[in-house]
């Protein structure tokens, strides 16, 4: 089975490695540009895989909304409102690009996410303890923005 029709990864495990996070791409992508989180202000989402590679192609979707009339097609304004709604899990497997991740959007917008049962899980709350942030950024990701998302606490 190939990841998203995108032929050249049954080897190497790539649908996973590579298949899932550019999933994840897509669906942000499609919410962004489709115009969903712009016409539904009240719908929440969070993005599996740190947001696959989105986070890192930010400032491309500004720039094409800005000079191409495809992107404009569902969404009226630029992308970033509809970017600093997402919420994205931890689920990176290194320290970096998760601080670029909470760098970007913020520590209130990032959650610990697991993938459990699976071999691509990721269990170790280390990760986000090692983080350049504060302990109550910390506490949020490990705990507080998951309650608050399902109304647990505020």
């Amino acid at each position: 089975m190939n990841a998203v029709g995108v032929p050249g990864v049954e080897s190497y495990y790539l649908k996973n490695l590579i298949g899932n996070p550019l999933d994840t791409t897509i669906a942000v992508a499609s919410l962004v540009f489709g115009g969903v989180l712009e016409r539904h202000p009240a719908l929440t989402f969070c993005m599996v895989h740190g947001g696959g590679f989105a986070p890192y192609q930010f400032g491309r979707f500004i720039h094409g909304w800005g000079v191409r009339d495809e992107p404009k097609m569902g969404l009226k304004t630029s992308p970033q409102a509809s970017l600093g709604r997402l919420f994205y899990d931890t689920i990176l497997h290194d320290p970096r690009p998760l601080q670029y991740l909470v760098d970007l959007v913020g520590s209130s917008r990032v959650l610990l996410g697991t993938d459990y049962p699976f071999d691509m899980g990721q269990y170790d709350v280390g990760m986000v303890r090692s983080l350049d942030l504060s302990e109550p950024e910390k506490v949020s990701i490990l705990r507080g923005n998951a309650a608050r998302l399902i109304g647990a606490v505020a």
